[in-house]
């Protein structure tokens, strides 16, 4: 179901645009995606973030900007690693990191380092010289406090 946040939400990193300096349109499309990645619907979690980049976009908020693009590209990882595609797994993780670098903790009171690392598993996994792909994507999720 649906949930209204109110005020600060942490993990946050300081310096970066506060929770309540997005619009409700904005807000509600970070935890709709936020709610379909938890239910491991991957590909409608990147297309309802992919909504929030592009109202993010124009306001000249890079940091900001580049890390929805990297969660989005974590969904997109997962994803791939569902399809056991390799390449898909280690091409975004690379993406990725680099999108996300910007941010040290976290981000609107997503836990972004400890997302990072539950991703070793997954990069790992498909990049071995003979993958497994017997890891549970669903195993990945985002708290939102």
């Amino acid at each position: 179901g649906s949930v209204m946040y109110r005020g600060e939400r942490t993990p946050h990193d300081p310096g970066l645009m506060a929770w309540d300096e997005l619009n409700e349109t904005q807000q509600s499309l970070f935890i709709e995606g936020c709610n379909l990645f938890n239910d491991g619907k991957f590909w409608h979690a990147h297309e309802a973030w992919e909504d929030l980049w592009k109202s993010l976009k124009p306001l000249g908020k890079k940091v900001e900007t580049d890390a929805v693009q990297g969660i989005i590209q974590i969904a997109a990882l997962l994803y791939n690693y569902e399809r056991k595609k390799i390449r898909g797994v280690v091409n975004m993780a690379s993406k990725l990191l680099v999108r996300l670098s910007g941010v040290e903790h976290g981000m609107w009171g997503v836990d972004v380092s400890k997302l990072r690392t539950s991703l070793i598993p997954f990069i790992r996994d498909a990049a071995s010289d003979e993958p497994n792909w017997n890891l549970e994507t669903t195993s990945v999720t985002i708290e939102i406090a």
